[in-house]
């Protein structure tokens, strides 16, 4: 089932005018909107940042127009709010629901007390689909909670300092498995060839017990390669009788987006194990720093609200929010999420959700 932003993010009319019948504010795709509009708007919502221009390398500037909605003030002509959904699909008791994360949410300072920030939301909003965030801001968390969303509940944030001490000791440590691995190198240009059929398997073997999780198939993986065709991804699949069983994928941080400078780092953007299991998901993470220390960073992180994935990655030596003294400060930076308990969402529980890097555009961001 392939992933169709203009279906999944099918709502209410563009060219849309705010409720308060004067037609000041008028709903239009963001990508229409001129680069010096969008470089004013980016020095309005981020006056300390250094590069408000950065917003003009978003990712939704090269998704379909359906994916970011921009409120323009029709009498000065100037952007005053800005909202963005990365669209995907979720996976509920094996359900598949057609879902929108929810990214990139601003409104002008000089626009506020407007009405446009639920405005923007609601063009997201449709029957049968599930409108979730991850990583957002405390301001934006505190309204979307008036709007009646769950949460906000604190990822856990998984840091391996100098992967390639943790390389070393992990090779001290290896127990014999039965599991195997096959390596990839993959962007949007080479594609994912016959990592598809991989990734595929995989989707489908989870089981009726597997956490609500944004299905993560070829499909999404292909939307995601469109966006920077030229990002490398190093997948390692886990393979046990020659069949896929799990994988995990890491990337270098794009340096210079969204404010990064020379910092040396590395994502981990997913991890995943058929039916979570413990062994499968010790070995990936072996891999993922295995990964990490080949690309030379200082750095490896990854996001996750699973249990599973905490148990095995803390045993690797990977640090979080209960690690002492560093761990408030990982805790302070780790993404948080949020859902709106409407269709879909209704299901859904803090301690019975899976997400990772992936769900959100943290991976595309930086």
């Amino acid at each position: 089932m392939p992933i169709r932003p203009g279906d999944v993010l099918a709502g209410a009319p563009m060219n849309e005018r705010t409720e308060d019948g004067r037609g000041e504010y008028i709903l239009l795709p963001a990508r229409s909107v001129s680069d010096d509009d969008l470089a004013s708007f980016g020095a309005a919502i981020w006056p300390q940042q250094r590069n408000p221009k950065s917003i003009l390398s978003s990712w939704w500037r090269k998704a379909a127009p359906e994916c970011a909605v921009a409120a323009v003030h029709q009498p000065s002509g100037a952007m005053a709010g800005l909202c963005c959904g990365r669209p995907c699909q979720w996976v509920i008791e094996r359900t598949i629901h057609p879902a929108v994360s929810i990214c990139d949410w601003y409104v002008r300072p000089a626009h506020a007390g407007k009405l446009l920030g639920r405005r923007l939301l609601r063009r997201f909003e449709a029957s049968g689909r599930l409108i979730n965030a991850i990583s957002i801001s405390d301001v934006a968390c505190a309204y979307v909670r008036r709007l009646g969303w769950i949460g906000p509940y604190a990822s856990d944030l998984m840091v391996m300092p100098l992967p390639h001490l943790g390389r070393a000791c992990h090779r001290a440590i290896r127990p014999r498995s039965e599991i195997e691995f096959r390596e990839h190198s993959i962007d949007g240009i080479r594609g994912l060839g016959e990592l598809s059929a991989d990734l595929d398997e995989i989707e489908s073997a989870r089981g009726a017990d597997a956490l609500p999780h944004m299905r993560r198939g070829s499909d999404d993986w292909s939307w995601r390669l469109s966006i920077y065709p030229d990002r490398a991804y190093r997948f390692s699949v886990a393979r046990r009788h020659d069949l896929p069983v799990g994988y995990v994928a890491v990337r270098p941080m794009a340096t210079g987006r969204r404010g990064m400078g020379p910092f040396k780092g590395a994502v981990i953007t997913d991890l995943v194990a058929i039916d979570d299991d413990h062994e499968t998901l010790r070995l990936l993470g072996m891999k993922a720093v295995s990964v990490a220390a080949e690309l030379g960073v200082a750095v490896a992180l990854f996001a996750t609200t699973s249990r599973a994935h905490r148990r095995a990655l803390t045993a690797l030596g990977f640090l979080s929010s209960g690690f002492p003294v560093l761990g408030s400060v990982i805790k302070r930076r780790a993404p948080v999420f949020m859902w709106l308990p409407r269709g879909p969402g209704k299901e859904l529980r803090m301690d019975r959700i899976e997400m990772t890097f992936a769900d959100s555009t943290v991976d595309l961001d930086l």
